[in-house]
């Protein structure tokens, strides 16, 4: 039984040489980068890859391109170094163990200036936390979560039913939204007629704030003059700023836009919320660093300044 244990332990060094060549797309450059020949390279690989019991690379031409296998081994590889190199430094200067790197998805309908703040407030609280920010569909985001190649996901919307065994989700923040416009065009803005036939940017239909922005207007039969759609919350607000049109965005965001694309918020209330929320593979959050980053995305900017203040 000990035999079979140490038989079945993972070696090191071909993951090592595995992501060499991965990085340099052969084993030539592999080598020379490494400094080890290249027959012992293609040896290293090779054992990994019996191990493993599956192909990790493909010949496209003179590359070696990771197979779909290789390329799950290469995130979960660069995880192992990644602690790897914490590990070294933790002990080297004698510090306690911090919170360290998070690997972080973050839902494609999720603002992304609004993300930018989640993190800095985060390396505020953690000077030494280090995030590892991944973007993608939930569909996609989702599965590297339960297979823990990522630590958690920040969403605009809660995992299908069909997850909720394997995931757990928590409403990190429900935030008011507000429109906003270059300075010209909010002088245009009329609080009787509403966004009635007044140019607005929009996020894509995939978003569940796309979705409530179409369900208030339909309710209350507003017309708004839709100019353009969007999937990034920061190119929206650069549009909005050259005065295309007036913007949502969640109320976390305002004090930033203002400040940096000169926006000004409309004198009108939606009654519509933008919610996170974050996902785990975990009932609790055992990683500090998760846990930082937890908390930080459900206490809008304004409440960290504040407390930072004081």
């Amino acid at each position: 039984m000990r035999k079979n244990r140490i038989h079945l332990q993972l070696n090191y060094h071909h993951l090592r040489y595995f992501l060499a060549v991965a990085a340099e797309g052969g084993v030539t450059a592999a080598s020379r980068a490494l400094r080890v020949s290249p027959p012992t390279l293609s040896a290293q690989v090779r054992e990994l890859e019996e191990f493993l019991a599956t192909p990790l690379f493909l010949r496209e031409g003179r590359k070696l391109i990771p197979t779909d296998a290789g390329r799950v081994v290469r995130r979960y590889a660069e995880r192992v170094f990644d602690l790897g190199d914490e590990m070294i430094e933790v002990v080297r200067r004698g510090a306690p163990i911090g919170p360290q790197t998070v690997h972080l998805g973050i839902g494609d309908a999720v603002p992304k200036l609004l993300v930018s703040s989640i993190v800095i407030r985060a390396r505020h609280e953690a000077p030494d936390l280090r995030v590892v920010v991944r973007e993608g569909l939930p569909g996609e985001l989702y599965p590297a979560l339960m297979a823990h190649q990522i630590d958690l996901v920040v969403a605009n919307e809660p995992p299908p039913a069909s997850l909720k065994t394997a995931l757990f989700s928590r409403r990190a923040g429900r935030f008011g939204v507000s429109f906003v416009a270059a300075p010209a065009l909010a002088k245009r803005f009329r609080p009787r007629s509403g966004l009635d036939g007044f140019p607005v940017l929009v996020p894509t239909r995939e978003s569940p704030l796309r979705r409530e922005l179409d369900r208030w207007w339909a309710d209350e039969g507003i017309r708004p003059d839709i100019r353009a759609e969007f999937d990034d919350a920061a190119a929206m607000c650069e549009m909005a700023a050259d005065g295309a049109g007036a913007a949502p965005l969640p109320a976390p965001m305002l004090a930033s836009a203002g400040k940096r694309y000169g926006l000004r918020t409309l004198p009108l209330r939606t009654g519509i919320h933008e919610e996170l929320f974050v996902v785990t593979a975990e009932r609790q959050f055992a990683h500090e660093g998760v846990r930082v980053l937890a908390r930080v995305a459900g206490a809008p900017a304004e409440t960290a300044k504040r407390k930072r203040a004081h």
